[in-house]
């Protein structure tokens, strides 16, 4: 058992662009293996089941818990362990390969948890779609998709789907396609989005109804492949187990 906190950077004060960065990328920039605290998101804190740092890791790309704010746990977020049994409590930041103890000051970040919180279904690339609450603000939607947001209106209730504007300019990874009534292929979602209410002047969270009925429509990731001119997509089945890619 551990108390850990996880922070993630938000883009929207990723100033020096360290997302997604590894150490050896960190150290070059700024001389040292010294994570930006303040362009830091709190996105979870609490007791997990889990003994090792690995074990974190595996648990928060696999069985999120619904309090969680983050998208999946990857490279260049830090994760401080309060209390653990097996692990010298302190800031470790996760490289490529395993996790790096860092200097990092809690009190430079920003709490999501003072905002308002949404209901979500989240669509990643290579990752089955999940329920989750977000931060509905603009920083904390940034920080999901990466990037500045676009919302997308392809259903006839109010909602929509809300992703990267520059995701397929980026080079982002294909993630879900978007069909139409016939069910043909008419757009491509590059990078992760959510999809969430808009019925009011600001985004909303979905009905329990909602999260399942997008929770199966998005549910298995997709690949893309070109036959005789026509983009069809083909739905991933899950990875062995315990094959999982910073």
């Amino acid at each position: 058992m551990m108390t850990i906190r996880i922070y993630q950077i938000n883009p929207e004060r990723d100033t020096s662009r360290l997302m997604f960065m590894d150490a050896d990328f960190l150290a070059h920039k700024v001389g040292e293996v010294r994570p930006d605290s303040s362009a830091y998101d709190l996105v979870f804190e609490g007791k997990v089941d889990c003994g090792t740092m690995e074990g974190v890791f595996q648990k928060f790309n696999t069985d999120l818990p619904p309090e969680y704010l983050g998208r999946l746990l990857s490279v260049s977020d830090v994760i401080e362990v309060v209390e653990g049994d097996d692990v010298k409590p302190g800031f470790y930041f996760c490289d490529s390969i395993g996790f790096k103890q860092v200097p990092f000051d809690p009190n430079s970040v920003r709490k999501l948890t003072d905002s308002k919180i949404i209901s979500v279904v989240i669509a990643e690339p290579g990752k089955r779609a999940r329920a989750a609450y977000i931060d509905s603000s603009l920083e904390g939607m940034q920080r999901i998709v990466g990037g500045y947001i676009q919302a997308i209106y392809p259903f006839e209730e109010e909602v929509c789907i809300v992703c990267n504007e520059e995701g397929k300019m980026d080079g982002l990874p294909l993630n879900r396609a978007l069909r139409d009534k016939s069910g043909e292929i008419f757009d491509i979602i590059a990078g992760t989005f959510f999809i969430c209410g808009c019925g009011g002047e600001n985004f909303s969270g979905l009905t329990d109804e909602q999260i399942k009925r997008y929770t199966q429509m998005y549910e298995y990731p997709e690949r893309f492949i070109n036959l005789g001119g026509k983009i069809h997509a083909v739905r991933i089945h899950d990875r062995e187990a315990g094959e999982i890619e910073r």
